[in-house]
């Protein structure tokens, strides 16, 4: 009788030990289905054979945190079925009670054109990391998350013993078109996304290496496909008689165009923008560095940043639009977001020092301007921001403040496409002209200084200074290319001039 209790006794704890086993195995080893049934994506392999292995576990933690804390994880995945998919990398089961959210940041490492995000401030919330990332098939993708608790000169007293804790997740991309248009037949969003190169994870990204490149620290992780280098590139399109310089595609895939002037002699020239026009009028408030503005002379940063007012920059092209793109709307995206980031960095500039503040006539240092003039840190690119920064007509992750899908070039979208202060070159966004960004530098207690592009240089001008105007607009992604190949001589031509065409009419 005993020894029949014994071997019921090893037999049950032999039961424990393969459920806990399997439990663990299946923990760190999943398959991600590219759809669900009544769901499916619509990419051109059912094979649902996606495989995402995590070396340690998907729980990422950092309990009782101190400065200098590092947590490294580790995963890869995998395609085994017979076509290319596309996936999101999310974080899920998010705890953050960090008191200043700065203070810890994320990296992630990829091999294989994986997605690669350099220092982004860690979450409160569910969030997607990066998006629509392709993997081909047979491709095995290397990923290594780092976690820092950043060590500053500050007071950290209120982030000390802290919790942020999460899971790590890979699930089938939500854009379920991003197959069908990425390789949708003579679409100009095809011709952008067979060219690129890679991500931006190459061997030294401060070199200018012509071609198309693709990036993931963008607005909800999106993989987004950019131009960098010479003027030699590709990226010359024309709508009607006017040309444009693609800078990168959307959040959403429609394509970003920078206006270069008129379409003359069948070729595109870098000739005079226009108009010279002031972003605002008055440069004496900590508001007049936005696109719009709140109350100027607040006693706090969101009064006086508030979008209500707008710019005068605004206004212009706001009449630019409906004067050059009204007759050509059925190409323009108008879910598209355009930054306006005025998200505050303290730092010392000229021997002033910049502080936290953001309203009325009180020095402010802005985010962009420490990152990109000062660090001139290329791991910093990041086409992010704010939800209340982020223009736009109709997009539910942007700010829906704008009347016409228009504005202009950021500085962040400059450093990407290989403009740099420090080294002077033919970049494609280099103009006899100076022109406007709709980026913000800072304040020095008289008057506001946002981002201009001068000659081959990026500089801080006050916002009343007189410049040229280079609109931006997007395009949807399944604009079509009717002729050209994207050179000077020969650009992609989107569509025809229809104020030719009606003459055309009225003379028969």
């Amino acid at each position: 009788m005993l020894k029949n209790r014994y071997l019921l006794l090893l037999a049950y704890i032999g039961i424990v030990l393969c459920v806990l086993v399997f439990g663990m195995s299946t923990y760190a080893y999943v398959t991600v289905s590219l759809g669900e049934e009544d769901d499916p994506i619509e990419i051109k392999t059912y094979d649902r054979n996606v495989e995402v292995n995590y070396v340690d576990t998907s729980n990422v933690s950092m309990v009782n945190a101190y400065t200098g804390q590092k947590i490294v994880k580790t995963f890869y995945i995998e395609n085994k079925s017979e076509g290319v998919a596309y996936y999101d990398i999310i974080l899920e089961n998010v705890i953050n009670d960090f008191a200043n959210k700065e203070d810890l940041i994320y990296n992630i490492k990829s091999d294989n054109n994986g997605a690669v995000i350099y220092d982004s401030v860690l979450p409160s919330e569910d969030i997607t990391l990066a998006s629509n990332i392709k993997i081909d098939v047979g491709e095995k993708q290397t990923y290594e998350m780092t976690i820092n608790f950043l060590k500053t000169d500050g007071d950290q007293n209120e982030n000390m013993n802290r919790t942020f804790s999460s899971n790590i997740n890979v699930i089938a991309s939500k854009n379920v078109n991003a197959g069908e248009y990425i390789y949708k037949d003579n679409t100009l969003l095809k011709e952008i996304v067979t060219n690129a190169k890679g991500n931006t994870d190459i061997k030294d990204f401060n070199d200018n290496i012509d071609g198309v490149y693709y990036t993931n620290n963008a607005i909800n992780g999106n993989t987004t496909y950019f131009y960098r280098g010479s003027n030699n590139l590709n990226n010359n399109v024309v709508i009607g008689n006017l040309c444009y310089k693609v800078i990168r595609t959307s959040e959403n895939y429609g394509i970003k165009l920078l206006y270069s002037g008129k379409y003359e002699n069948n070729r595109c020239n870098d000739v005079e923008f226009g108009d010279k026009v002031a972003y605002n009028t008055f440069s004496n408030y900590n508001a007049y560095v936005g696109y719009m503005y709140g109350n100027v002379s607040s006693d706090n940063y969101e009064a006086e940043h508030k979008n209500i007012s707008s710019s005068d920059i605004k206004k212009y092209l706001d009449v630019w639009y409906n004067s050059n793109i009204k007759d050509y709307e059925e190409l323009i995206d108008k879910s598209s977001i355009y930054c306006n980031n005025r998200s505050m960095s303290a730092f010392k500039y000229n021997n002033i020092l910049y502080n936290l503040n953001g309203y009325s006539n009180l020095n402010t240092g802005y985010l962009l301007m420490n990152n990109y003039f000062i660090k001139n840190d290329k791991k910093l690119l990041n086409y992010n921001c704010n939800m209340d920064d982020r223009f736009s007509v109709d997009n539910e992750f942007g700010n829906n403040k704008l009347n016409y899908p228009i504005a202009l070039l950021t500085i962040e979208e400059a450093y990407f496409a290989g403009l740099d202060r420090n080294k002077p070159n033919n970049n494609f966004l280099v103009s006899d002209y100076d022109y406007i960004t709709m980026t913000p530098a800072y304040f020095n207690g008289q008057d506001a200084y946002n981002f201009v592009i001068t000659k081959n240089k990026v500089i801080p001008s006050k916002v009343s200074n007189l410049y040229y105007v280079r609109p931006v607009i997007t395009i949807k992604k399944d604009t079509k290319i009717l002729s050209g190949n994207g050179t000077l001589d020969e650009p992609y031509i989107l569509a025809e001039t229809k104020a030719i065409e009606t003459e055309e009419s009225d003379v028969e």
